[in-house]
């Protein structure tokens, strides 16, 4: 390390100017006690190398044919904008367009399905309620014909009409035996509108009874339909409750999730085949040719974060780290730029350790507090970090 050789040297030069005081001592008065200067620490010194605020390393995580290159050293680019891009890409987001459309279908499909089962879920119970309604209306008409007083109307309707027809066929049988009159006989005359008066009489108690028989029988019918009509309605609702049709619903998430899964796929082909930016900076290195082959993993384009200067060392041991502290103030000098000292200031102090020629070694990070058009990337320098 630069700062052990500096150290070692200066204690190889003070013990040289000792030994050579001793010598000279011994000549003269070997008695004589020798006094040594004292040596003063001058601080923490680490050699560090001039870092963007971050570098990115970017590569294609496909192979393939490199049909465009979008950006060259020096541009400026947005975060998510497009590097470049590798195969047909025009096909690829025609598939991405297609797989969208799909899930548009399925999930429409869905949506459908589950619709028309809240519709005739709520058509079920519309007519749950109006078969109640239904059902009421005929207990009531049943309850107007199933009594006493109505089945005593029926009866008596019954035999009026028995008895009317009774009338009738005596009417007739009178006037049958009397067929030999001659037909302007009053007393013919008198038998026919008998039997006529008869009819009639007959007629009006059979419609009399057939309409109260009609009314029982249509209060009845209307009870037991109203009745099976409830029960049918109930079940319908107890159908619907549960939504769509397990086998229909089942099939329709299917097809959403394959709809889903295959636009998953198309945009992943899409992704791959685009180099996109992963933050806000400046391109500094683009190692692609249009036309040419790019594979996973080679470097492709570099990308930096120039918003700010650092300079990054590893050459704290753990007993020069102890010492540093984040936000610190120190002194940088540049070997390129050797008449100009930089002010920085300690931004990060890395927990991890590593071990470097048998010792224990922490990454500091500082950042720039100037700046000057002359730093490039890389350049070597000497941090002091002052006492405190």
């Amino acid at each position: 390390m630069k700062k052990t050789k500096v150290l070692m040297m200066t204690l190889f030069v003070i013990s040289g100017f000792v030994l050579a005081g001793c010598a000279g001592s011994n000549q003269s008065d070997a008695s004589s006690p020798v006094e040594l200067a004292p040596v003063t620490d001058p601080g923490v010194v680490a050699e560090a190398n001039l870092v963007y605020a971050d570098s990115i390393p970017l590569s294609f995580s496909i192979s393939g044919q490199v049909n465009e290159v979008l950006v060259q050293e020096g541009d400026r680019v947005e975060k998510h904008d497009v590097l470049a891009r590798i195969g047909d890409t025009e096909a690829l987001e025609a598939q991405v367009l297609s797989a969208e459309l799909m899930v548009l279908e399925a999930q429409q499909q869905l949506d459908d399905l589950n619709e028309t089962a809240d519709l005739v879920a709520a058509q079920a119970n519309a007519d749950l309620v109006q078969a109640n309604q239904d059902l009421v209306a005929a207990e009531r008409a049943w309850d107007e014909v199933d009594t006493d007083e109505f089945q005593q109307d029926l009866d008596d309707a019954r035999i009026a009409m028995r008895d009317a027809k009774t009338d009738l066929e005596d009417a007739q049988d009178d006037l049958a035996e009397n067929e030999d009159l001659d037909e302007d006989s009053p007393i013919r005359e008198d038998y026919e509108d008998a039997v006529v008066e008869a009819q009639q009489a007959y007629d009006e108690a059979k419609w009399d009874f057939e309409d109260l028989q009609y009314q029982y029988d249509q209060a009845e019918a209307m009870l037991s339909v109203s009745q099976a009509a409830v029960v049918y309605a109930e079940n319908q609702v107890a159908a619907t409750e549960n939504g769509p049709d397990s086998d229909d619903l089942a099939l329709a998430n299917a097809n959403l999730d394959q709809a889903n899964a295959q636009l998953a796929a198309a945009e992943l082909a899409l992704k791959d085949a685009e180099l996109v930016a992963p933050i806000s900076g400046r391109v500094v290195q683009v190692e692609l040719t249009e036309g040419a082959m790019a594979s996973p993993g080679q470097l492709a384009v570099v990308l930096v974060d120039d918003s700010a200067w650092y300079v990054e060392t590893n050459d704290l041991t753990e007993n020069e780290v102890v010492k540093i502290v984040e936000g610190q103030t120190v002194m940088i000098t540049f070997d390129a730029l050797p008449d100009r000292t930089f002010m920085g200031e300690v931004d990060a102090i890395s927990d991890y350790f590593m071990e470097r020629y048998g010792d224990i070694t922490y990454v500091v990070k500082i950042r720039l507090l100037e700046s000057d058009e002359s730093l490039r990337w890389g350049m070597t320098a000497q941090v002091d970090f002052p006492e405190e």
